[in-house]
């Protein structure tokens, strides 16, 4: 078990911001307040959760359940999810597709679809995972074709920020200023919003 002594310890040891920066490493507004990232959770939140995730990723996947739960529950936590496809092309066709939803209303709803996927994934799994989040494939790849080349930049910009980071992989985590660069389970990620209040307030 582990108690909340060892949580906030290792909380406390994570990557703060603000650090030492080279001029190409990103700010944090940067990071967590890009205009092209869907936010879930409150807009208005104290505390920003931003996941690096790969749809392929199976501890990304096992804990967004979790996740959800927390925010939902927290009421006042905004959460990004900044994709960054490292499993190959299929991990970039979910990044693509549930971004292109986006432009139609249904990045939530797709989002969680496709992450609740369980096994490999297929083109043909991601576009019926689509359909049963009430979305139309075909609907959204028409849209990806008009903004592929912004949906790319955003990743783009993902895989910059998390190489930046130093990121071996998938999940990490900025909550609040600081950078945990390693999967979280739940316990960890509700003492890592507390820490970020009490770094807000201190």
């Amino acid at each position: 078990m582990i108690s909340r002594r060892s949580l906030l310890g290792g909380a406390a040891a994570a990557f703060m911001w603000p650090v030492q920066r080279s001029r190409a490493a990103p700010t944090l507004d940067e990071v967590v307040f890009d205009p092209a990232l869907p936010v879930l959770g409150n807009q208005a939140g104290d505390v920003t959760i931003a996941e690096f995730f790969d749809y392929l990723c199976p501890s990304c996947k096992a804990l967004h359940p979790q996740l959800k739960e927390i925010v939902q529950s927290d009421g006042a936590i905004r959460l990004v999810m900044k994709d960054w496809p490292i499993n190959g092309d299929i991990a970039w066709y979910a990044s693509r597709m549930v971004h292109a939803s986006a432009a139609l209303g249904a990045y939530p709803a797709v989002h969680d679809a496709v992450m609740a996927l369980d096994g490999p994934l297929t083109h043909g799994r991601i576009d019926d995972a689509l359909r049963s989040a009430g979305a139309d494939a075909g609907a959204v790849r028409d849209m990806l074709d008009q903004r592929l080349g912004a949906i790319d930049a955003l990743i783009a910009r993902n895989r910059t920020h998390a190489e930046a980071f130093a990121l071996a992989g998938t999940p990490a985590f900025l909550i609040g200023r600081r950078l945990y660069r390693r999967a979280l389970g739940a316990d960890e990620i509700v003492a890592a919003v507390a820490l970020a209040r009490k770094d807000q307030a201190g």
